[in-house]
């Protein structure tokens, strides 16, 4: 990414970075306590109600941050536009908050829940989770902190230009422009969201709701898969909506303040 000479932008990208190792940071904390069976039995927050809070942040993160990085890598001159810096910003805000949303119920899970297996305090596993918890809390604060840095240094940009700001899908066909294979596509998917009755900018709510069942159809083919065939339909149906719920709920929580998609002019 090219070095800029804009100090906002220099403190709106280092605080971007920080927040992508946050999240990283988190991802193996969520990995390592949800995918290696060992440390899972051992988890004092394995379970519901805690492992709903996990669950959920596990499906608002990518909304968030896939959003954020798609931004940061299609405007990466050399000086950020202020409601591109702005949007930003609040993704990491977003992203971070979310993490320590996620830790804070975790640290209360290991104050008031029983260990599910005793012997992970003699073993080493409860010293993993709690490393990886410390880990994780370490590098979201130290982003929270550099994010402060980058506020403050773009306070003196008071005028914001909205109208003319892209949304999520005028960046994701920007990239798709740079790329020689799907350059040609680049026009008529613009012309389509523009002008078809059928874009997402005329039918925001529904394109979220298919969204999200279609993503609630994915997981359940996901867990068959990983766990073996379901134990009954109406398991199928509730972690089906439960995950839908989750696509819906991020998108809509996200669909202003991250400008995802804009509504039809």
């Amino acid at each position: 990414m090219t070095a800029s000479p804009d100090p906002t932008t220099r403190a709106t990208r280092l605080a971007a970075n920080a927040g992508m190792l946050a999240v990283a940071s988190w991802a193996v904390l969520y990995l390592v306590t949800t995918q290696i069976r060992s440390v899972r039995a051992a988890s004092p927050f394995g379970n519901d109600p805690w492992d709903l809070v996990v669950s959920y942040a596990a499906i608002f993160l990518p909304i968030v941050v896939g959003a954020t990085f798609v931004r940061s890598v299609r405007h990466r001159g050399p000086q950020l536009e202020p409601t591109t810096a702005r949007r930003i910003r609040t993704g990491v805000a977003v992203s971070l908050l979310t993490i320590l949303l996620n830790l804070a119920g975790d640290a209360l899970a290991l104050l008031v829940v029983p260990l599910p297996e005793p012997a992970a305090a003699a073993d080493g596993r409860l010293a993993v989770l709690i490393s990886l918890e410390v880990a994780t809390g370490i590098t979201t604060l130290l982003a929270g902190a550099l994010l402060l840095r980058s506020a403050q240094a773009s306070a003196s940009r008071v005028t914001l230009d909205t109208a003319s700001e892209p949304d999520l899908l005028d960046d994701l066909l920007g990239l798709a422009g740079e790329v020689p294979g799907a350059a040609r596509l680049v026009g008529p998917l613009d012309r389509f969201l523009v002008a078809s009755g059928a874009s997402p900018r005329r039918h925001r709510l529904v394109f979220g709701i298919v969204v999200a069942v279609l993503a609630g159809l994915a997981a359940d083919v996901w867990h068959a898969l990983v766990e073996g065939p379901w134990g009954s339909p109406l398991a199928l149906v509730v972690f089906a909506s439960l995950t839908g719920i989750g696509v819906l709920g991020g998108y809509l929580l996200t669909l202003g303040p991250l400008r995802l998609i804009r509504a039809a002019s």
